[in-house]
């Protein structure tokens, strides 16, 4: 057997999270790996206890996010550290250094360090979740304050390779001419172990929620998840439909606004709960195995796990399609017929003058806290946008306090659902997708994906280093179409 690969796998902590999520599994598929041998370590800036691969991880003092340390270290001495801790856990210096989200802009030295790792001509896989240049502007202005670095966020050469979770990162790359040979589609692991049948548990959570049909959102009630969806499909439910989300926001800036939801469900004896997850003692399992249907009405993902892992506990989904994120799956053969592109609202229902005014100022916000101006016709290509031909505004393109006034209209006014398209949410027909998505989206799949790519990376040559062009990536990402006031 050939001597293993060494990585050096690097995320600024491992607290409970996607990322960390995706570390976890990327080490229990090394544990089981014959073809390729990796011996891997994980440093970082933050080891919580319930981080399942203890003996992997190493803590690096300054790799954390610069705002949760009285200093940042700068990119030479947090390598040297970077440097040493590697080297003593495998022995000798990593083959690879695998970064997550090395540009997300939350520690003022790491795109240094990728920077001078690059030009040392180390062998490096950088893999995207998140981008600062994607609605993260505070993130954006962190990655620009060491000057020196400032313009060489995104390395380019023979020994350097991207890691893109969609193919809508994946097309980003291509257009800022990123080869081809140099950016991966990586997508992240689909997998929740051994579903076991609970039905005590089904039963007695489905008899707490008065539930004949129940509808689940299994997410974090965040404001790009868009909760107000799930609250307007409550207003429209039909005797014995109940609708839910799992866990309130941690965020202390939504607080309100998330009160202000639970107020105006309560208000009109709506068939909505929020964060059952976080009032009621059942296991995850239990919620989703207690589900008719898995609801998604985010505006926003980044490799959409929420439209596959359902699949996985024999659950259909119905909502609010991406065709960014879900193209994808689609072309995977992963059925998603069900899903909406738009929810249409009368544009007779809202207030244009309001709507007008909140999408001029907060997208020149945006702009501006880029340090960008507007196009001059910003704003009419940001409502195009959110209009369709049929003079009606999509739901998610609206703000809270014009959403709310949608609710209430059609509580108020029950005949007012006969102006939209559908007046219920139908549950879709199940079809049984868990094959193919353990096939294409599963550990064994991602492991094998991820090992061959770390070979073909440590085979590479050495090459001279560039970067792409500096705020080209950012271009591609601040354009009034895609702008939406719940991500503001």
């Amino acid at each position: 057997m050939s001597a293993p690969l060494r990585v050096a796998i690097l995320h600024y902590h491992l607290k409970r999270g996607g990322v960390t999520r995706v570390i976890e599994s990327t080490l229990r598929g090394f544990s089981h790996l014959k073809e390729v041998p990796i011996q891997a370590v994980v440093l970082t800036g933050e080891l919580p206890e319930d981080f399942l691969y203890q003996e992997q991880a190493c803590v690096v003092e300054g790799l954390h996010y610069s705002n949760s340390q009285t200093h940042t270290p700068d990119p030479a001495t947090l390598l040297q550290r970077l440097r040493n801790s590697a080297r003593e856990a495998l022995g000798a210096e990593p083959d690879i250094w695998h970064f997550h989200n090395h540009s997300l802009g939350k520690n003022t030295a790491v795109p240094g360090v990728v920077s001078l790792l690059a030009e040392a001509g180390e062998a490096l896989l950088l893999q995207i979740h998140d981008f600062a240049e994607d609605g993260r502007p505070q993130n954006y202005r962190c990655n620009q304050t060491d000057r020196e670095f400032a313009d060489k966020l995104y390395p380019l050469g023979n020994h350097i390779h991207y890691g893109l979770i969609n193919g809508r990162d994946y097309a980003i790359f291509a257009d800022n001419n990123l080869p081809a040979s140099k950016r991966h589609l990586l997508a992240n692991p689909v997998e929740v172990g051994d579903v076991q049948d609970d039905p005590e548990s089904v039963s007695a959570l489905r008899s707490a929620l008065h539930a004949e049909n129940f509808f689940l959102c299994p997410v974090r009630a965040l404001r790009r998840k868009n909760p107000g969806e799930l609250l307007l499909w409550s207003a429209l439910a039909r005797p014995g439909d109940v609708f839910a989300t799992t866990l309130g926001p941690t965020n202390p800036e939504y607080q309100q606004t998330y009160r202000a939801w639970k107020s105006l469900a309560n208000r009109y004896q709506l068939p909505a709960h929020f964060g059952i997850g976080d009032t009621m003692n059942f296991p995850f399992s239990s919620m989703m195995q207690a589900a008719d249907c898995i609801l998604s009405t985010s505006i926003t993902e980044g490799f959409g796990l929420s439209f596959l892992e359902p699949g996985l506990f024999g659950r259909p989904v119905a909502g609010r399609d991406l065709p960014e994120i879900t193209a994808d799956f689609k072309e995977k053969d992963i059925q998603l017929e069900s899903l909406y592109r738009s929810l249409p609202i009368p544009a007779s229902w809202i207030d244009k003058d309001s709507l007008s005014a909140e999408v001029d100022k907060h997208l020149g916000k945006t702009y501006a806290a880029y340090g960008r101006q507007a196009p001059k016709d910003a704003i009419e290509r940001a409502l195009e946008s959110i209009q369709a031909k049929d003079n009606t505004y999509d739901f998610g393109g609206l703000n809270e306090a014009l959403q709310s006034k949608v609710i209430e209209r059609l509580v108020e006014h029950p005949m007012a659902r006969q102006e939209l398209p559908l007046e219920t949410l139908p549950i879709p027909r199940f079809t049984d997708q868990a094959p193919r998505i353990r096939q294409t989206y599963g550990l064994d799949a991602f492991t094998r994906n991820l090992a061959h790519l770390y070979q073909q990376i440590s085979d590479e040559r050495v090459s001279p280093v560039d970067y792409l062009t500096p705020g080209n990536l950012l271009d591609s990402f601040l354009m009034p179409e895609r702008f939406r006031l719940l991500r503001t």
